[in-house]
């Protein structure tokens, strides 16, 4: 891999000696896309920034509404108790879809999925502070769970091709993990001034200028790929299993502090979940196209998404 100081001695030797000059700064062509995708510099820099910034308000969007939620029961009418499926409508898509929303970017491609990931959360953020009853802000924030659950994955994704394996890989994977207690500490921490200073529809307007920088800057900066590894085709069976195994985990984990983690409800609840698991692995066992594959030969990523659920 070329340093920064080596690509600069190359172009300064092609002004000097003209043609000769500029021969040797040209890669050979045997090292192509690969060496072009780990080059050093600023630009693996910023999508990194790009990256990270997208990761923390998926994070903090988690947290940032506890504080809120007096005002948005307050003023959406919510009824008695009901006000927490802000939290839960966002949990339970966020973290359900998670394992689905990485396989449908190793096949659509890891830029298009994630950048349709930030429009969606961003959007979703906007309808979530113009929201004018309860149920359009749950609606919204199943979108914005849609949204985090695609972009999430599809950004350690890209974050592993835009950073060679090595030291340099291992620091943007830490800094990239160190992301998720500071943004849930920040959600904490904004949520009450932000309430009370302008009102509980900015804890949501805050993602805006942020995701339409995401946007604006993503192409630019980040590379378009798709795994060849995996088949052009998704394993429903698998995916529908996985899904609604995390689907009903998340929601009894979210319900136990409620109803009791000993309830009826509960121990059926993570009952299903576990049998749900088992028939996952089942249906992978003779799955063509089996997703578990596609998660376990990226462990990085599947740690690194689900630190934030």
């Amino acid at each position: 891999m070329n340093s920064p100081t080596r690509a600069g001695s190359a172009y300064a030797t092609a002004s000097r000696h003209g043609r000769r000059g500029i021969m040797m700064s040209e890669q050979p062509p045997a090292r192509g896309r690969k060496a072009r995708e780990t080059d050093p510099g600023p630009r693996r820099g910023w999508g990194l920034v790009v990256l990270c910034a997208a990761f923390f308000v998926v994070v903090s969007d988690s947290t940032i509404v506890y504080t809120a939620l007096p005002a948005i029961e307050r003023e959406l009418g919510f009824s008695p108790g009901r006000v927490q499926w802000v939290i839960i409508a966002y949990a339970l898509t966020s973290g359900g879809l998670l394992l689905l929303g990485g396989r449908c970017a190793d096949l659509l491609g890891h830029r298009r999925v994630f950048t349709s990931g930030v429009g969606a959360f961003t959007g979703a953020s906007l309808l979530c502070g113009l929201a004018w009853s309860s149920g359009v802000l749950v609606a919204a924030r199943v979108i914005e769970g849609l949204g985090a659950a695609v972009m999430v994955p599809a950004a350690l994704s890209l974050l592993i091709r835009t950073f060679p394996e090595g030291a340099e890989r291992n620091k943007a994977l830490g800094v990239w993990g160190s992301l998720g207690g500071i943004g849930a500490t920040a959600g904490l921490l904004l949520g009450g001034p932000l309430t009370d200073g302008l009102g509980w529809p900015w804890i949501f307007f805050l993602n805006i200028p942020v995701g339409g920088a995401v946007l604006a800057l993503a192409p630019r900066l980040l590379p378009d790929s798709r795994d060849p590894r995996h088949q052009n085709s998704l394993d429903i069976p698998g995916a529908l299993t996985i899904t609604l195994a995390l689907l009903t985990l998340i929601y009894a984990v979210v319900e136990a502090p409620n109803v009791g983690w000993t309830a009826a409800r509960t121990v059926a609840l993570l009952g299903v979940a576990v049998a749900l698991a088992g028939l996952f692995v089942l249906v992978e066992r003779r799955a063509t196209a089996p997703s578990y594959r596609c998660a376990s030969s990226a462990r990085g990523r599947w740690s690194g998404a689900t630190s934030w659920c």
